[in-house]
């Protein structure tokens, strides 16, 4: 998470917005000032050792990591503030979704007791039936150790499986809510501390099936790198088509294009790539402010 927080630090972040711990970890996150929040020993010993972004500007898109999404910043809670802060409302939709799945697991051990029941009745009929000749029933029963016969253990065809226990289980003690998103699409990013999961939940949408840490991290690094994902003070725009990088890229919005209009965002992005992004020579403070100026001539405001 340090490694992503400074990676954004070379795009868009100010550098001064990120916020390393101390030696021995934040001093304001003890066991009793997060007694509250109901968490695992292992997720308070994250909390207290994460990065985190500074909050002064959150909402203007100039610190968030995500679509609409500032980092929680734990390292300014006081015992305090953990008692008013509900910093589990962003765990309702994985509370929902572990909701779901518990009553899956109980349809379906219903569906198997019940299907049990009537392989014993049918085995009780088989039983029962002595116009069978002996070399049929011998058949039958190896038929029946075949289909009955225990499944290598170490095989799985399920790679989520690879967790180490059940990947479905998911412990509300064990999850850390990273970042709070607002607003239709805004990203709540949840960490299962215990399993290196992070759980995507869309404000209005739905829940993303969750994704190792690494994994999410870097797709995020590689999109912004490829500025698939183009930041806009403001706005994260995703999925914006490539470019042609020909001719002089403008300085201010066309009057003839609607507000909307797909190609702002094309614009910006090569506004990024003009001044060297990402390159090691971009000259970050000259881009930020180009594509401010292009923002403000787009769309007014």
């Amino acid at each position: 998470m340090n490694d992503y927080y400074t990676f954004l630090t070379t795009l868009y972040i100010p550098s001064s917005a990120l916020k390393r711990p101390p030696p021995g970890g934040w001093p304001n996150i003890t066991a009793e000032a997060t007694k509250c929040l109901d968490k695992s020993h292992v997720v308070i010993e994250v909390m207290k050792h994460l990065s985190y972004i500074d909050e002064a500007e959150a909402g203007e898109m100039i610190t968030n990591i995500h679509y609409k999404s500032d980092v929680v910043d734990y390292s300014t809670y006081t015992k305090e503030d953990f008692e008013r802060y509900d910093v589990s409302y962003g765990e309702d939709g994985l509370k929902v979704c572990i909701e779901e799945m518990e009553e899956r697991r109980r349809e379906e051990e219903e569906a198997e007791e019940e299907g049990e029941e009537e392989n014993n009745d049918m085995n009780d009929d088989e039983q029962n039936n002595t116009n069978e000749d002996e070399e049929d029933s011998e058949d039958e029963e190896i038929n029946s150790d075949d289909e009955n016969a225990p499944h290598d253990e170490g095989y799985s065809s399920n790679e989520e499986e690879d967790y180490g226990d059940d990947p479905d289980s998911v412990d509300i003690k064990d999850i850390l809510l990273l970042s709070m998103g607002y607003e239709s699409g805004g990203r709540i990013l949840l960490l299962d501390v215990h399993k290196g999961i992070i759980h995507e939940d869309i404000v209005r949408c739905q829940l993303v099936s969750g994704v190792w840490i690494e994994d999410f991290f870097d797709d995020m690094k590689d999109k912004l790198r490829r500025l698939d994902c183009v930041p806009v003070r403001g706005e994260l725009y995703e999925g914006v088509p490539e470019v042609e990088d020909n001719g002089p890229v403008p300085e201010t919005a066309d009057p003839s294009m609607e507000e909307h209009d797909e190609e702002h965002v094309k614009v910006c992005k090569r506004i990024y790539r003009k001044f060297g992004w990402p390159g090691e020579g971009f000259r970050k403070d000259e881009a930020l402010e180009a594509v401010e100026k292009y923002r403000v001539s787009a769309w007014g405001c």
